[in-house]
């Protein structure tokens, strides 16, 4: 009985040495290629190496993915090809080691100042000029990050889906994001985007938002631009890259969103949402 084992302990043994060998003969064939040697040498032309995220006391910045090639697939597309050619060349993103990924005890005020990019939320507190600002940001073609009431959510769905339609991100509004408050109007919410809820909303930190939202696994939003009644002159003075702007849905902001949205482009930053903003 145990001559048999061992014998097949010994066959199993040979298998797997024989694929190693295999393998590795594979690989030294294809790192001598002439092909794989010039892919190698233009690899460092196309590296561009990930930025970590980075704390400050209570609140973290995203980092920023970094870019580098994908050597075995520029092989297998160049091979077929039969000969190296730069433009097949296929690179990978490259996460950063420290990321903002399932960090969600820390309060997120912008994304990284290595991007041009502004998030843009409009806060839905009651019902006044919420379809007169959606036009104006169809008209630009802007894409907003909405944080609606919960209370909203559940006594006008119609008014969510006029906002789901022009495809804005949208988000749930509450005053402590308890879980039992929010549990009714998160799911009302999810019927109409769906998606679940990423993120919480709050003007100022709040460790009770915070601690209720972590628990779930939602990253809290606090703006580096929380707007007055002069919308404009706020981001005209503070807006920098990253910068996570706040507007409430009054006249101050249907009157100046149009000339807000033209400040920010005629600087050279791009409108997002806050998924883009903080994706790494």
């Amino acid at each position: 009985m145990f001559k048999k084992f061992f014998s097949i302990v010994g066959v199993m043994g040979l298998i797997c040495f024989s694929f190693y060998y295999t393998h590795l003969a594979t690989v030294v064939v294809k790192n001598n290629d002439p092909i794989m040697k010039k892919i190698i040498n233009v690899s460092k032309t196309y590296t561009q190496k990930p930025v970590n995220a980075t704390f400050s006391n209570n609140s973290i910045i995203p980092g920023v993915s970094g870019l580098e090639v994908d050597l075995d697939k520029s092989y297998e597309s160049m091979k077929k090809y039969g000969s190296f050619n730069e433009d097949l060349v296929v690179l990978k993103s490259v996460t950063p080691l420290v990321s903002v990924s399932n960090i969600y005890d820390k309060y997120i005020t912008r994304g990284n100042d290595r991007n041009n990019n502004i998030a843009l939320i409009i806060i839905i507190d009651d019902y006044s000029y919420v379809e007169n600002i959606v036009q104006v940001l169809d008209s630009k073609q802007i894409k907003a990050t909405f944080f609606i009431d919960k209370d909203i959510v559940l006594d006008s769905p119609d008014l969510v889906k006029l906002i789901h339609s022009s495809s804005h991100e949208i988000e749930l509004k509450s005053s402590d994001y308890n879980i039992d408050g929010i549990r009714k109007a998160s799911r009302e919410l999810s019927n109409i985007t769906n998606k679940d809820m990423k993120f919480c909303y709050s003007e100022k930190e709040n460790l009770t938002i915070l601690t209720n939202c972590s628990s779930r696994k939602l990253y809290t939003i606090v703006p580096n631009i929380p707007t007055s009644n002069f919308p404009y002159n706020d981001v005209k003075t503070k807006l920098e890259n990253g910068s996570i702007i706040t507007l409430k849905n009054n006249t101050h902001t249907l009157r100046e969103l149009k000339y807000i949205i033209n400040y920010i482009n005629q600087k050279g930053y791009k409108i997002v949402t806050l998924e883009k903003l903080i994706k790494e």
